[in-house]
């Protein structure tokens, strides 16, 4: 077998592992800081072009856990966000020499990862289903309040329903701005907006999430 083909089947097997063994990370920005790992941005770039296999490795470890979480909350199916997490990698993996530095490295992923998303969109049509990790989208009950449990449960599936039901655009900015915690900067970077499109877009998708969710983020934040 080629080494290229090697390479690939290797990435695939170690994407599969992960995704088998994925738990959804709760809201809070990972910490991607590449200093603390001993190594830069910079250098990682150079070492993945260089096709240091351990380099790779790194960057799967940065990032394809952010990248599953993004996917299963514009998809709403675990299925399809470890299909798309995989696909997003190989994408990378196979792109790497067209990666010029202009944008982070971690932009350049999420972009990779949202087109994967919108291509899955234009094959598939989303299906509605439950939503088993944190989100910060509505203001409920207090988690330790094992009364309001079940009407967590109810809250998160309608979150989830309610980010479904937004039009593709709108989720976008939705899941990487309230979700993923990136800056309207980053966004317009990732999606190759301007930045007055981005406010726009969140504006209206956070109304209709609002009205949406009306029934759990109380009337008077629906104003």
């Amino acid at each position: 077998m080629p080494e290229s083909d090697q390479t690939t089947v290797a990435i695939m097997h170690n994407s599969s592992i992960i995704v088998a063994e994925r738990r959804v990370a709760l809201r809070g920005k990972v910490t991607c800081a590449l200093v603390t790992e001993g190594i830069s941005e910079r250098v990682l770039v150079r070492k993945l072009k260089q096709g240091d296999e351990q380099a790779f490795a790194h960057l799967l470890k940065l990032y394809e856990t952010r990248v599953f979480g993004m996917a299963f909350r514009m998809t709403g199916s675990r299925e399809d966000a470890e299909d798309i997490t995989q696909e997003t990698f190989l994408g990378i993996h196979s792109s790497l020499a067209k990666f010029r530095g202009a944008s982070k490295l971690s932009t350049w992923v999420y972009r990779i990862a949202m087109n994967h998303c919108l291509e899955h969109t234009r094959r598939h049509r989303p299906e509605i289903v439950p939503l088993q990790d944190e989100t910060v989208i509505l203001q409920a009950a207090p988690m330790n309040d094992p009364h309001r449990s079940a009407e967590q449960a109810c809250a998160k599936d309608a979150v989830q329903n309610a980010l479904l039901g937004l039009s593709y655009d709108h989720r976008q900015v939705v899941v990487l701005h309230e979700l993923e915690e990136l800056t309207y900067s980053e966004i317009a970077d990732a999606l190759g907006i301007p930045q007055g499109t981005v406010k726009s877009r969140l504006f209206n998708a956070m109304h209709k999430m609002k009205d949406l969710l009306r029934d759990y983020v109380g009337e008077e934040n629906t104003r």
